[in-house]
């Protein structure tokens, strides 16, 4: 399993992650709130992808697996592997970014967050 970020999108996480160490999470429950878990109810599995910039080692450890990408490990939880396809790739389009998996859009909007205080 992979994650491949285009151009633009890496750019962007490049230039957030300055020169700070960081880590990168794909949290597509946001479980992740202001760096922290936080232990959410949702009556109907909904997804809601982002990407979560956080400090070096402050991945809470419900986030268990790691997928390699062009720019670095992607920290995710181990069960969101049934929403997710090997080849990940994510794109900016237009205005919005989006993950896609093998040939098919898995989300047309995902968030691009920096939690790092």
């Amino acid at each position: 399993m992979s994650i491949t970020f285009d151009e633009k999108v890496s750019k962007k996480i490049m230039e957030m992650k300055s020169d700070i160490p960081t880590e990168i999470v794909l949290d597509i429950d946001h479980t992740l709130y202001d760096g922290k878990e936080l232990i959410r109810q949702d009556c109907c599995g909904v997804t809601r992808y982002r990407i979560v910039l956080t400090n070096k080692n402050a991945i809470p450890p419900v986030f268990d697996t790691k997928i390699e990408s062009n720019i670095g490990d992607v920290f995710f939880q181990k069960w969101a592997l049934m929403y997710l396809d090997p080849q990940i790739k994510i794109r900016q389009n237009g205005t919005l970014i989006e993950i896609a998996g093998n040939g098919e859009l898995i989300a047309p909007n995902i968030e691009l967050v920096d939690f790092r205080k």
